[in-house]
């Protein structure tokens, strides 16, 4: 992400010290009114949107800059990814087939782009940044478990 989006000052950047599921989308929403007229990105999983998704709605009511990119791998990829590193098996309740974040999206107010193809990502990200209102994108990615240092 840093490649991508690179912070060259200390405000410009916001994350937990620690793991926190649920926490990327209302911090969001929180830096968004604290920082008037910015353009905020929010990059989010799947599963930690789920903890909080109705940020959208006070998005969407208050006409926030924010632009949410939702990495949906249809499930709790890290919990997939502890799971394997410590030989656990099969954890239940971490696949959340189904969800679709262009409908949620819109039933909170909010615009939304699905993104399938890679190729599709810079366009997608080009139109939700210049939106005058917040957009999520949700980029659908691969399920497969990458490793964890």
């Amino acid at each position: 992400m840093q490649r991508y989006l690179p912070t060259r000052r200390g405000d410009e950047y916001y994350a937990v010290a620690s793991g926190g599921l649920g926490f990327a989308l209302p911090a969001s929403v929180g830096v968004a009114l604290a920082r008037p007229g910015r353009r905020v990105i929010c990059v989010i999983g799947d599963g930690s949107a789920m903890y909080a998704i109705q940020s959208l709605w006070t998005a969407a009511q208050l006409n926030l800059p924010l632009t949410v990119v939702v990495l949906n791998n249809g499930g709790y990829g890290a919990m997939r990814a502890f799971s394997r590193r410590f030989n656990i098996g099969t954890l239940p309740g971490i696949d959340l087939a189904g969800l679709d974040f262009v409908a949620l999206a819109r039933g909170h107010g909010c615009d939304g782009i699905r993104v399938e193809r890679a190729s599709d990502l810079a366009a997608a990200l080009r139109q939700a940044l210049t939106a005058e209102r917040p957009v999520v994108v949700e980029v659908l990615t691969s399920q497969e478990v990458t490793r964890l240092n």
